[in-house]
């Protein structure tokens, strides 16, 4: 066992995805290796999820957080600030960058740590589009590793880069049963729970879309709804008897008891969905920068996984619940989605980064 020293360092998207992904790989070197001690330093304003992990989290938020005159200058400089006297305080052997592009507040403290490892875990981002990188970002750091895409084969690696497969945030095994969350949830036996998730709406506004979803819905006297909220994203609002709102964390919780969910397709909401089985109407986001979640769905549409709608009207959504909650179809679908992703790259990662310490 190590007495070493990690710290994670998230950004803050327009989701849960880089926060989660790091605190997937925490849970599971911590399991690995319980001497080793591990920090946080995130913009995420999920920073409550870090402590509830039992790690020490520090915060600093994002710089959308301040006013507008305070410029991308100033805010990295309170960045490095915090982040030197973190490096000062707690000496860690590993720092683990999870974003699509390291701040100049976090690079400029490096030089001073030239022992210290450092990893970006960086996400490919698929939708084609100008190159926003002005320089060898990936050479300030030691390795690159990164998460694959479900019905991708993954790269082959080389020196400086790895691949692996999807980081999952839970185990199947940590699932609540499908018994158990219906008699919490006072379903009737016959009951179809259907689950909404289409994202924080930190991007788009998401509430006509699931208004008009409800509205479908509500058509099916078996039907039972459950929103997904997002954590970090506006309260949802919606006058229906047959809805209720989930916001926990992870909503992945209770996939077990979901028999169709409707979903947009970012990354981590996918990937969970898929490897835990769920058939799936997706209702890509398309107003993404360099995400290319219309393609994402499409991959699962083609392997029998999910449905993909683009801008359904209510004929559209009404026939694509009726198919996917027919038996059979529902069935196969479910089994398709659990071969899309079949594999969690979440332990296969943590080996990885342990191997540095």
């Amino acid at each position: 066992m190590s007495q070493g020293r990690i710290l994670f360092v998230p950004t803050n998207g327009s989701g849960l995805g880089h926060l989660t992904r790091l605190l997937a790989l925490a849970r599971r070197i911590k399991k690995l290796d319980e001497a080793l001690d591990i920090i946080f330093l995130s913009t995420s304003p999920a920073m409550h999820l870090v402590m509830r992990e039992g790690f020490l989290g520090y915060y600093q938020p994002a710089r959308s957080s301040f006013s507008q005159d305070f410029t991308a200058r100033q805010w990295n400089g309170l960045l490095y600030k915090q982040l030197s006297a973190i490096l000062q305080l707690h000496e860690p052997d590993m720092l683990v960058f999870d974003g699509a592009t390291p701040y100049d507040g976090i690079v400029s403290t490096f030089s001073k740590h030239p022992s210290m490892h450092k990893i970006w875990v960086r996400r490919e981002q698929n939708k084609k589009g100008p190159n926003r990188q002005s320089r060898n970002e990936g050479s300030l750091f030691d390795k690159i590793i990164v998460p694959g895409e479900a019905g991708v084969e993954l790269r082959k690696e080389s020196e400086h880069i790895s691949y692996c497969e999807p980081v999952i945030y839970l185990d199947k095994s940590e699932l609540l049963s499908r018994e158990a969350v219906r008699k919490e949830w006072r379903l009737r036996p016959n009951d179809k729970l259907v689950y909404i998730q289409l994202g924080a709406g930190n991007i788009n506004d998401i509430h006509p879309v699931i208004a008009n979803i409800i509205s479908v819905l509500d058509k099916r006297q078996d039907v039972r709804i459950v929103l997904g909220e997002s954590m970090i994203g506006k309260r949802l609002s919606f006058e229906s008897d047959n809805a209720m709102i989930l916001r926990d964390y992870p909503n992945s919780l209770y996939f077990n008891a979901i028999d169709v969910a409707i979903s947009a397709s970012g990354y981590n909401t996918f990937h969970e969905l898929m490897h835990f089985g769920v058939p799936t109407i997706f209702i890509p986001n398309e107003n993404t920068n360099r995400d290319d979640q219309v393609g994402r769905a499409m991959r699962a549409d083609d392997s029998g996984a999910g449905l993909c709608l683009i801008n359904p009207g209510p004929d559209d959504m009404m026939q694509a619940l009726n198919k996917a909650l027919d038996s059979r179809i529902n069935q196969k679908m479910r089994a398709a989605a659990a071969r899309l992703a079949a594999l969690n790259g979440a332990d296969e990662m943590a080996r990885l980064l342990l191997t540095y310490i």
